[in-house]
């Protein structure tokens, strides 16, 4: 097996579902997964009629390598790692909101427990091996996530040594997006694991992974912002704030949160074409009710009026472990709901987090304000930090920041640590990030 960190030829056949949509003729087999899922992003597009396009393939899930280290196929290479991020920020979220507090699992089967009770000490299971491909009740995250990471990558090295002759529209427009995406990949890398490897290179800390994050976003705000990019800007801005914050430079942070337009979003997409392309949370709260949103985030209120940033509903049935009530999410209320990456609410919080004070009560009051919330007042330092945590929790909602949210902040467990694990056996355990993949550390010659 090879090493997670480089994925290249074993990441074959990783699009099955995708692949399956495609009515095409007759190549050779691929080398590529990331490739194949390329393809896959441009028949969806609709960018590709009949066999006389820009690519041909054998079975539904293959195509030639070379053709996709093309630069005329630039385009599809970029918008495959798109989708790759996508895939992986789904699983990602509803992984790391297993592993905090905001979902609970409510299976009979294994599965997924030690998600929820945070189990995988020893860097084995199914969060290190498992495929943006998973199906059923079991899914990966540190692999997608480095699929992502790799495919972004990739496209961002190939694109750097082809000129603007070779590439179809703006090479720029590409730089800047592949760089994007690998930089966020870098941040969930750096926020969700104790540890990553980079192209079979050596074990990184969290700090060493969001510097990388910050080389890129500010690529992509050099480039994008000569290309005309200012989506891709602006998502750069806010994502480095991020990066920049996680590793305590607040002030520069703030600085570039300031920068962040009033109501910018931008957001991963999603469909019902496949497994693979839907959101994620939808189909494991609301479809299946695998998990149930966990008693935290139940029924929030606001000084007595009910929260709408957590909107949830308790469905009166319980999972399939006869114990657990189901309660739904509703921020995602259809398999094809779109997830935030980056906002301008995300922005908003770094500053008040930073600034404290009045500042923060102003930014909390007007996040409120756009909700019809009451409004939080206070003089006291550490309520207004206090209270800034929990607006995070609220605005943030299955967005996937919480998990490292407790470790910045240092909040608690709950259930603490030692605690029964209930009905499945076991106790909760301690895992605030995962750790690096044992089949990484056997595969990879850089980590001793």
């Amino acid at each position: 097996m090879r090493s997670l960190s480089k994925m290249d030829d074993d990441r074959m056949n990783a699009y099955p579902e995708r692949g399956r949509r495609m009515n095409t003729c007759t190549r050779d087999p691929v080398r590529s997964a990331a490739r194949v899922g390329a393809l896959g992003l441009l028949v969806l597009a609709g960018s590709m009629a009949g066999c006389d396009g820009l690519l041909e393939v054998d079975a539904p899930n293959q195509v030639i390598a070379e053709d996709l280290e093309n630069p005329t196929n630039a385009p599809l290479v970029v918008g495959s790692a798109v989708a790759d991020f996508e895939c992986a920020l789904a699983f990602y979220i509803l992984s790391s909101s297993l592993l905090g507090d905001q979902l609970i699992d409510t299976q009979l089967a294994a599965a997924t427990w030690d998600y929820d009770r945070r189990g995988f000490a020893d860097g084995r299971g199914a969060y290190a091996d498992n495929t943006c491909n998973s199906t059923g009740n079991i899914f990966g995250v540190y692999r997608p996530v480095a699929t992502a990471r790799w495919a972004a990558d990739n496209a961002l090295r190939n694109l750097q040594t082809w000129s603007d002759s070779e590439v179809p529209g703006s090479r720029q427009e590409l730089i800047a997006t592949a760089a994007a995406y690998s930089a966020y990949s870098h941040i969930l890398l750096g926020e969700g694991f104790c540890s990553a490897a980079i192209d079979v290179g050596p074990e990184l800390t969290p700090n060493q992974v969001f510097a990388l994050a910050e080389e890129r976003f500010t690529q992509v705000i050099e480039v994008g912002g000569a290309a005309g990019r200012s989506d891709l800007v602006n998502m750069a801005f806010v994502g480095r704030a991020r990066a920049r914050i996680n590793m305590g430079r607040g002030a520069e942070a703030a600085e570039d949160a300031r920068r962040v337009p009033d109501g910018f979003q931008k957001m991963a997409n999603y469909s019902t074409a496949s497994a693979r392309s839907g959101n994620h949370l939808y189909r494991w709260v609301n479809r299946f009710g695998w998990s149930s949103v966990g008693p935290l985030y139940q029924n929030l209120e606001v000084d007595g009026v009910p929260d709408p940033r957590v909107p949830v509903t308790n469905t009166g049935s319980t999972g399939a472990d006869a114990f657990t009530t189901v309660w739904s999410q509703g921020k995602y209320p259809a398999e094809g709901s779109p997830i935030p990456i980056a906002t301008w609410r995300e922005a908003q919080l770094i500053i008040a987090e930073v600034e404290g004070g009045q500042a923060a009560v102003d930014i909390i009051n007007g996040l409120r304000d756009r909700h019809g919330l009451p409004h939080f007042q206070s003089t006291d330092p550490a309520e207004i930090r206090a209270q800034v945590i929990e607006e995070r929790q609220r605005e943030l909602f299955l967005e996937g920041h919480h998990i490292y949210d407790i470790t910045r902040f240092d909040l608690p467990l709950n259930p603490s640590p030692g605690t029964p694990y209930p009905i499945k056996g076991g106790t909760y355990g301690s895992t605030t990030c995962l750790p690096l993949p044992q089949v990484e550390r056997e595969n990879n010659p850089n980590i001793t």
